[in-house]
């Protein structure tokens, strides 16, 4: 079984209709996937308070991180066939009872967390690393672009080693999880969610989207 972290961007949030299509294509999908919620506007209110309340850079980083289990249980009331899971464990079973796992990310960052504790890390982070202790076979970021340009083109493929930013498309941290952990990441459009089937199925996409390789 083909396992598939997939990062549901908490900009999409602002697209109710491509959210709704979104999840119609993954409740469709074969068995052993796991949705990671972003952030989005959840996110947006510790950062508020992070400024009105001089609260820290990790208290912010872990109530980030919970902000993120609200649009987890959002999502789960719109995916089909899918559970809520708080642990590795809990994703584990739920994949293996051929349903979609959707994370509810703090306990598991909260217990093994190699990640910086900043505004730097994001969703994208959170997700590059749920899927490295999944031992993945590819994590996928929804995002709101066709995937990294180069030259005014979609790379179709890239390489971690041959660049120094994600800036505009993924949180950096992304590349030094590429790199150091040897995990595939691909940055797809949510506007095309219909790019996932050819990425769960192995053929040929018509649609671009980039690969990022160690």
């Amino acid at each position: 079984m083909k396992t598939l972290v997939i990062k549901v961007g908490g900009s999409l949030l602002r697209l109710p209709v491509i959210l709704s299509n979104i999840a119609n294509i993954l409740a469709g999908l074969k068995p052993g996937k796991v949705i990671v919620p972003g952030g989005g506007i959840f996110a947006d209110v510790v950062r508020k308070l992070f400024v009105e309340h001089k609260i820290t850079s990790e208290e912010a980083h872990y109530m980030a991180i919970k902000a993120m289990e609200i649009y987890s249980v959002m999502l789960s009331y719109r995916i089909r066939n899918s559970k809520l899971c708080s642990t590795l464990e809990e994703i584990v079973s739920t994949l293996s009872e051929g349903k979609i796992a959707i994370v509810l990310p703090y306990e598991i960052i909260r217990k093994v967390n190699i990640l910086p504790e900043s505004w730097s890390i994001t969703g994208d982070s959170i997700a590059v690393l749920i899927g490295i202790l999944l031992g993945a076979d590819l994590v996928v970021l929804l995002k709101n672009v066709d995937g990294v340009y180069v030259n005014g083109k979609v790379v179709k493929e890239l390489r971690a080693s041959s660049i120094s930013t994600l800036k505009g498309y993924a949180d950096d941290y992304v590349l030094e999880l590429i790199r150091r952990f040897k995990v595939k990441v691909a940055i797809v459009n949510g506007l095309k969610p219909e790019i996932l089937k050819y990425l769960v199925s192995g053929r040929k996409c018509p649609q671009p989207y980039t690969l990022i390789t160690a």
